[in-house]
Order: C-alpha cells, then sequence, then structure tokens
C-alpha cells in the first residue's frame, strides 16, 4: 500500500512538473513584446494615461525582538493603493494604511520606462503624513504624527505572460515628528536619512481574472509609525518585516 502511495505522488509530482514546464515553454514562444498587460501595482509600469488602478489588502509588520523582547508580535494593518496614469511615462499614486488607531496617508508620483521588453523601471517620490492618537481613561493620553518621504527606484521583471517581480528599494527620510502625553510634547523638525527599505514583489493572477500582490518588505529604520506608543529609547536602527498581500481591483 505504501508503495502504491509513493508511486502516486512521484506520478503526480512529475505531473506537475511537467504542466510547468509545458507552461514556461508556451510562454516563451510569444515574444515579450507581445505579453498582454496584466493588472499590477507594484511593477514599475505606468497605467494608460486617464485610467486608475486600485488594491486592497493587508501588511503585517513584525516586532523587532528589542522593542517586545521575546514577544514577537505581528502588527496587522489594512492597506488601500489607489494609482492614476498621467502620461505616458509618469503617473500618481496614493496608499492608506490603517489600524483604526492609527494611519498613514501617503501620496507621491513615479516616472516608469521599460528597459528591454521584460525589464521595466521605475523613480518614485512618496511624501506620507502619520497619526496616532491612544486614550485610556484616567491612564493614558497620547497622541503623535509626524511626516517623512521616501525616494525610491523599483525594477521589473516580467518572468512569464503573468507573473511579474518586482525589487524595489527606498530611503526613509524623516522631516517633521510631534508626541504629546499628557502636558508633555517633543518635537523633532529636521530632515534626516532615518532607514533604508527593501522590497520584493511578485504580481500574477489568482482566480476569476484576478490578479494579487504578494511580497515581503524589509526596513532597516530608527523609527516605524506604527509603533510610535512604545516610545523607544533605542537611537540606532532595527529590522522591521513586513508581509504584504493584496487584491487588485
Amino acid at each position: 500500500m505504501a508503495t502504491i502511495r509513493n508511486t502516486f505522488k512521484k506520478i503526480c509530482g512529475l505531473g506537475s512538473l511537467i504542466a510547468l514546464t509545458a507552461s514556461v515553454v508556451m510562454a516563451q514562444r510569444v515574444p515579450a513584446s507581445e505579453w498582454p498587460d496584466q493588472p499590477e501595482i507594484y511593477f514599475p509600469q505606468a497605467p494608460v494615461p486617464g485610467k486608475w488602478r486600485k488594491s486592497i489588502g493587508a501588511v503585517f509588520t513584525t516586532t523587532p525582538p528589542e522593542l517586545t523582547e521575546e514577544i514577537r508580535v505581528s502588527v496587522p494593518a489594512i492597506d488601500f493603493n489607489l494609482q492614476r496614469g498621467l502620461t505616458k511615462h509618469l503617473f500618481a499614486v496614493s496608499r492608506l494604511q490603517t489600524q483604526i488607531v492609527q494611519s498613514n496617508l501617503a501620496l507621491g508620483l513615479r516616472w516608469a520606462t521599460p528597459l528591454t521588453d521584460r525589464i521595466y523601471l521605475a523613480a518614485g517620490y512618496d511624501l506620507t503624513g502619520w497619526f496616532g492618537a491612544l486614550q485610556i481613561k484616567d491612564v493614558f493620553n497620547s497622541q503623535a504624527y509626524g511626516v517623512q518621504s521616501f525616494p525610491s527606484l523599483s525594477v521589473g521583471y516580467r518572468l512569464t505572460r503573468d507573473l511579474e517581480l518586482t525589487v524595489k528599494t527606498e530611503a526613509i527620510m524623516d522631516l517633521y515628528y510631534r508626541s504629546k502625553v499628557g502636558n508633555l510634547a517633543v518635537v523633532y523638525n529636521r530632515r534626516q536619512v532615518n532607514g533604508v527599505a527593501f522590497t520584493f514583489m511578485l504580481e500574477q493572477p489568482f482566480y476569476n481574472n484576478r490578479h494579487v500582490s504578494v511580497g515581503f518588505r524589509a526596513a532597516y529604520s530608527n523609527f516605524n509609525w506604527q509603533l510610535w506608543s512604545l516610545y523607544d529609547t533605542f537611537d540606532r536602527n532595527l529590522l522591521y518585516p513586513q508581509l504584504i498581500f493584496g487584491f487588485i481591483l
């Protein structure tokens, strides 16, 4: 019985490999320049001028052990992206991440161009504003908000006609920070590079002509807006891993 089961598993595995190989071969037969455009959010290709692109999903940020000791907390946030094509190469982007008690809104521009049939490049600049408030009656009353900017460079590679890989690097720059606990307020108003971030995203069909974005972002920075209420005393960069998932609408 065990032999039959093992043989069946090998046949299934071989079948999957053949199907994958056939899919890749089929994709290679058609020139990349003739591959259809697919819905995308992260891939560095501008939407058609006047057209909108949007997605909704979630971002899970894992807290650094330096802040939460042995407890690793995965903090989810709702993630909504909205983009509009302005010219053949230029498009506007916006992104809202929220956890109800704290939110982050980003607005920016991207300039994108193809380098070859498969490789695309984009340079961008985002300006973000975040706000958080935590009030517990007679115990805790604090608010904070700030402004950051993110110059970025993205490289995209079309692996097959419906699978796209994007690698994005960002510089994280602090422009303004203000927090208040009771009557005590702390304000920073200086421009400084706060860290860097690297993102790896795959975009592909999911079901019923729907596409998804699935990827990983690693930010190495001195501050993360989602954890402002911890008021950490570390004056050094920490690693903030993020898992990103979104439905392209």
